[in-house]
């Protein structure tokens, strides 16, 4: 009989920050942003979206680890891939002390 592999559980890596993500005003772009976000790993704690004067949207999401990647550089590259995601970058980055 074959036994099936479980998948890995990960351990939270304790990255959090918050990233600035600029979107055209086009129906569906903030759900794709959300959706790979939480998809790449991240639970999205705080979302504030606020149109600019030029009609695209400032999008910024405080995000914290749930055992992705660690690698907030490549989450922003896979942002800014999104249909209509004009660019994405940290605008603050932590991560926790360990502690004894």
């Amino acid at each position: 009989m074959t036994q099936l592999q479980r998948d890995k559980t990960f351990e939270p890596s304790g990255v959090n920050g918050k990233l600035k993500v600029v979107l055209h005003d086009v129906s569906g772009t903030l759900i794709r942003a959300l959706g790979t976000i939480e998809r790449r790993g991240y639970d999205y704690r705080d979302v504030h979206c606020t149109q600019r004067v030029d009609g695209d949207f400032d999008l910024l999401v405080h995000i914290e680890d749930t055992g992705g990647p660690n690698n907030l550089d490549t989450l922003c590259k896979q942002l800014e891939r999104l249909y209509n995601v004009v660019s994405a970058e940290m605008v603050g980055r932590r991560k926790r002390a360990e502690r004894a």
